[in-house]
């Protein structure tokens, strides 16, 4: 009897680790030090620490901050809890993370498709006060619907508001947008479980 060999076919999910990722795991779990202490130790993982934010911001082409986080969800949490904008507009179909911590946010409405309109977002956002913070993931969890985030960003830009990305489904397969939050995680693109970004 031959053994089938198995095939894995839920990466949308969470890809299997690249070999570069657990090699990389492997060095961090050797310098386990506190990196905030001051003890030679403590600067040794302080170190690496900050070699690998600089590494994750020259690979995806970043001069901004990075924050790492547990994964996507602690990074939404962040980012739409700490942020300075009071206002904020998300669409029905973001990830339920986004639902869970958007503060008495705006509903930007979408088409049949589950799409975000543009030209019906520039009209929304016309009528804002004051700058907004816009979250909009870029593609969908569970649809797989794909947000055309360049032209939304325009307008986003156009109407002096901030742009939250959640790229966590399609970081590693499309172009990252021009955004002023990206948020990713470790797992869908060859990473540990249990690591994140916003940046």
């Amino acid at each position: 009897m031959t053994e089938t060999k198995r095939i894995y076919l839920d990466h949308a999910a969470t890809a299997p680790m690249l070999d570069v990722a657990r090699k990389a795991c492997m060095e961090g779990f050797d310098h386990w030090a506190n990196p905030s202490s001051p003890h030679a130790d403590g600067r040794a993982a302080q170190a690496m620490l900050e070699n690998a934010r600089k590494r994750f911001k020259t690979a995806l082409a970043w001069d901004g901050d990075v924050i790492f986080t547990s994964g996507a969800s602690e990074a939404v949490q962040i980012a739409l809890t700490k942020s300075k904008p009071a206002a904020q507009y998300i669409s029905p179909v973001e990830h339920d993370v986004v639902l869970r911590f958007a503060r008495n946010a705006k509903p930007i409405p979408v088409d049949s498709n589950g799409l975000v309109v543009p030209m019906n977002l520039n009209h929304q956002l016309k009528a804002a006060e004051e700058p907004a913070l816009v979250a909009i993931q870029s593609v969908n969890n569970e649809t797989g619907v794909i947000q055309d985030l360049g032209a939304l960003a325009k307008v986003v830009r156009d109407r002096g508001c901030y742009l939250l990305a959640d790229c966590s489904q399609s970081i590693g397969k499309m172009p990252l947008p021009e955004a002023d939050m990206i948020i990713v995680a470790g797992h869908k693109f060859g990473g540990p479980p249990g690591v994140g970004a916003c940046w």
